[in-house]
């Protein structure tokens, strides 16, 4: 993916994300619990947009990615620590590493082949991210993330899809309706 789109799409999603951060600094009434209001990414494969620069801008430590165990759901992980190569050339955590639970993720940054305009996700058809979706907090925003020509009005949906709630762009971060009608 050209590197102009992905540094309009890690500046709108920073914007977002500090956003995000102020409102919830504003409304806070408790500390959060430990490992807690941590971002979900995804190491770019070659035909993604890769979001490193905005875990370099924002810290590394705020960020949990995914990990393919040999059987089984994705596994997460802290971004910070050992990795390995992915059979699919992009970075994971080692199997050794610390696994968090899904509770301590507060915002998705999601991969796709292609969105629609309602927030249907095409993925790489294997239904990993899907599951690991169903799993995350109910209130928990989840951020299709890539180039605006990939966005589409209208794309087959299933009942095990999990929608998006925004989807970030070059254009910026807008949220999606589910509202397929």
């Amino acid at each position: 993916m050209p590197d102009a789109t992905a540094a309009a799409v890690v500046a709108g999603l920073r914007a977002f994300i500090e956003a995000l951060d102020e409102r919830s600094a504003a409304t806070a009434g408790r500390p959060p619990p430990p490992g807690a209001g941590l971002i979900l990414f995804y190491r770019a494969m070659a035909d993604e947009l890769s979001l490193d620069g905005l875990a370099d801008g924002l810290g590394w430590q705020r960020f949990a990615v995914t990990r393919t165990p040999p059987a089984g759901p994705l596994t997460l992980h802290p971004a910070i620590g050992a990795m390995e190569q992915h059979r699919y050339g992009f970075p994971q955590p080692t199997a050794d590493a610390f696994e968090l639970q899904p509770r301590h993720i507060s915002l998705a940054l999601v991969p796709g082949v292609a969105f629609d305009r309602h927030g249907t996700r095409l993925g790489h058809g294997v239904g990993y991210f899907d599951e690991l979706l169903a799993r995350l907090p109910d209130d928990c925003p989840r951020v299709g993330v890539i180039p605006s020509e990939l966005v589409f009005d209208l794309l087959p949906c299933e009942p095990h899809d999990v929608p998006m709630t925004h989807l970030a762009t070059e254009d910026g971060v807008v949220t999606v309706s589910p509202d397929r009608g």
